[in-house]
């Protein structure tokens, strides 16, 4: 009889795998860094889609846990900023060099204003020294800069005349009269050239606070995420809820659409230095369809929706390493396409053709073996007829509990990427939110928050965040209908 192999055949291998920050340290006499570090595995050692690299550091706790996407906004929003900075960055800087623009409308608004305000007053002032330079070559000539002829313009007055000349307000001359400085030509080449700088940098100027003003990632504050996230169990499958709702509902955003992705750090306890573990995984949408691109109409609250399946970066590792499913190989795959099948996910242990449920594998089983039985030169051994009463057992995932998705969260952060198109300007940009285990709720439903009356739809912002019991079916059943996923 052919068996199928539990994947948790091996407690000591889901010992090592679990993370447990609760776990008190205890200190290695040998080497003091080790901790509650597990012991390194084998050579060859390998969870399915985690790699783990082993080497001396600081256990891992909820304390040191990094988070990618802070929290820095009212109302538990975030910046659309990530939390990573460069070190050792002195031999790439001249790279910055080569995109001064973009790196100087990064600058806070004071800084950059209080540097063009300064550049704008220095710069007028060279020009002021330039101008009374000139006026000082040649005593008995009259350039017309000062109050009396023969004399040298001052320092404030050639300020004055700066000033004049690079904010075209016309001239009242010191001298009482209106030439065009025939006498000094160096004096209408100076002018000339403050005059080409003035409009170069109103230009500059115009530019610059068009783009700050209207730079496009700004509509991003205006995208509201849910403070809390939630993990439910319904119909024997776990999924994973978060909220999004656009403030700015009267305009749409334009072809707005959704990812979420899974920061990972169990594999950067124990990271050997010369490898770089990989950081993001991503998370398949069941709401709204991934397949379909994502796309959301944020005008209207929506639910995302993740199925905490066999591929899901959320599933314990230990439950991902499976033979009684097709293996992922690196690929992000949802274990909801095999089930309309869009994809093979269950493998016959004995020709290895997949279904994409036990139903069909089964049939495909009992059919195989009537045909093998009816043949006397098929032997029983390795045929479809040693499987015909055995049933491939169900997937480890139905009885995955909640403190097995805990254990799996505790160095895990879930970030959501929310990007579309502003379209007074027509400028991308991009919403970011993060749930940790701290921001997940375990149960409930999230509160209803639209309604309508005479005609008008209202949006209740007070229950957008709110968290209900939720009642059994209630909200996934269609009326005389069967209950949807």
């Amino acid at each position: 009889m052919s068996s199928w192999r539990s994947p948790r055949s091996s407690s000591s291998q889901q010992q090592n795998l679990t993370f447990s920050p609760t776990k008190p340290t205890i200190i290695d006499e040998e080497n003091p860094l080790l901790g509650n570090a597990p012991p390194p595995p084998p050579a060859h050692f390998s969870s399915g889609l985690h790699h783990r690299r082993y080497s001396s550091t600081v256990p891992l706790s909820t304390g040191n846990i990094p988070r990618f996407v802070k929290r820095n906004l009212p109302n538990y929003q975030s910046k659309q900023k990530v939390s990573i900075e460069n070190r050792h960055a002195e031999n790439v800087r001249p790279l910055k060099y080569k995109n001064w623009f973009h790196v100087f409308l990064r600058w806070e608004t004071k800084k950059s204003l209080t540097l063009l305000v300064l550049a704008w007053t220095l710069i007028n002032l060279g020009f002021g020294l330039i101008y009374r330079a000139i006026d000082s070559i040649d005593p008995n000539k009259d350039c017309g800069l000062a109050s009396q002829p023969g004399k040298v313009i001052g320092l404030p007055g050639a300020f004055a005349f700066s000033l004049e000349t690079c904010t075209t307000v016309g001239y009242g001359l010191p001298g009482g009269h209106n030439g065009f400085f025939e006498n000094c030509p160096l004096l209408q080449l100076a002018i000339y050239t403050q005059m080409v700088y003035s409009m170069l940098f109103n230009a500059f100027l115009f530019a610059f606070f068009f783009a700050r003003l209207a730079r496009a990632e700004a509509r991003g504050a205006q995208m509201l995420f849910s403070n809390k996230a939630i993990i439910e169990h319904r119909n024997g499958k776990w999924l994973f809820h978060a909220r999004i709702y656009d403030l700015d509902a009267a305009h749409p955003v334009v072809e707005a659409h959704v990812r979420l992705y899974v920061i990972s750090w169990m594999d950067y306890e124990y990271q050997d230095f010369n490898k770089q573990p990989h950081l993001l995984h991503t998370m398949r949408l069941l709401q709204p369809n991934d397949d379909l691109g994502g796309m959301l109409f944020t005008s209207v609250p929506a639910t995302l929706t993740h199925h905490i399946d066999a591929y899901s970066p959320l599933t314990p590792s230990y439950l991902r390493d499976d033979d009684s499913l097709v293996q992922r190989h690196g690929l992000p795959l949802r274990e909801v396409d095999r089930m309309v099948e869009n994809m093979g996910g269950i493998p016959c242990p004995i020709c290895g053709e997949t279904y994409g449920t036990h139903v069909n594998l089964q049939r495909h089983i009992q059919y195989n073996a009537m045909m093998e039985a009816a043949d006397p030169n098929v032997p029983v051994q390795g045929s479809h007829q040693t499987l015909v009463n055995t049933m491939p057992p169900s997937q480890p995932l139905e009885k995955m509990s909640e403190q097995e998705i805990r254990n799996s969260l505790q160095d895990k952060e879930i970030m959501v990427v929310c990007e579309g198109i502003e379209p007074l300007i027509s400028g991308t940009f991009q919403a970011l939110q993060s749930y940790t285990t701290d921001d997940i709720v375990f149960g409930g439903k999230f509160a209803p928050c639209m309604s309508q009356k005479e005609g008008q739809i209202f949006i209740d912002l007070n229950k957008f965040h709110q968290i209900v019991p939720a009642t059994p079916g209630s909200s996934f059943r269609r009326k005389g209908g069967p209950r949807i996923l």
